[in-house]
């Protein structure tokens, strides 16, 4: 008997949500058993959020019986899984998330919850939910090529090869989504420090040089960790004008 595949994260994603999902139970079992259950992709969706997402019932019973983690966020927005159910009016979604302990007052990074869209759109799915006191999410660094998808032409990017060949010493922009706050700002400048090769790919760690009051991370954050496709944008070195590059020059002349 030949031994099956392994099931690709690509795979199990695409089960879950993509258009069109193929919503395969017997595929969305092997996922769970390879380890898969609350595996987040580049932009923070889970199988749950997905299969929410696409209207999937039975996977999501299926993932909330197997203990499903309904408080991940989706990165661009900070929204939960139950949140998103409340976007599309799924009654029995919404009902399912409730029963297995999904947090109606978990807030995006607007503070605004799904009890709060629920009391906006008449909705009355969480009056008997106790109100819960919830701490806004986490910032996270955003998927470059995803705000580039998502924008484009406006948001453009270096090609993958350049983010790819990046060096110590260079400076980048990445995005940094968060709690909303006045006078804070999306785009955080870096400097890399370290590059490694990993098997998952190439890695860099960075020190930030844009003011710790200006951006959505913890005020006591010095140095980050991402990937290319973090990567917004790269700094070019200044040119040297002419006069300046001729004056370079004849120092460097042998006497």
């Amino acid at each position: 008997m030949s031994k099956r595949k392994s099931l690709t994260p690509l795979e199990w994603f695409s089960n879950c949500g993509s258009w069109p999902p193929h919503h395969d139970l017997g595929t969305l079992r092997r996922g769970i058993k390879s380890g898969m259950l609350d595996e987040q992709d580049e932009s923070g969706m889970t199988a749950l959020s997905l299969a929410v997402t696409s209207s999937w019932s039975q996977g999501v019973e299926e993932l909330l019986r197997l203990k499903a983690d309904t408080e991940l966020r989706y990165f661009r927005t900070g929204q939960t899984a139950l949140f998103m159910a409340m976007q599309t009016r799924n009654e029995p979604i919404i009902a399912a998330l409730v029963a297995a302990g999904a947090n109606p007052d978990a807030p995006n990074y607007w503070g605004v919850t799904a009890r709060i869209w629920a009391s906006h759109s008449g909705s009355t799915c969480f009056d008997r939910v106790p109100l819960q006191t919830s701490p806004l999410p986490p910032a996270r660094i955003q998927n470059a090529e995803h705000l580039a998808d998502h924008y484009h032409p406006r948001f453009e990017i270096p090609t993958r090869a350049e983010r790819e060949t990046l060096q110590v010493g260079q400076a980048v922009d990445l995005y940094v989504y968060g709690p909303k706050e006045v006078d804070k700002q999306d785009t955080v400048k870096v400097r890399i420090s370290a590059r490694r090769e990993e098997r998952e790919g190439i890695r860099y760690v960075a020190i930030i040089e844009t003011p710790a009051d200006k951006i959505h991370l913890p005020s006591d954050t010095r140095d980050v960790e991402f990937g290319p496709e973090n990567v917004a944008s790269v700094y070019r070195p200044q040119p040297v004008k002419a006069e300046k590059a001729k004056t370079a020059k004849k120092k460097r002349k042998p006497q």
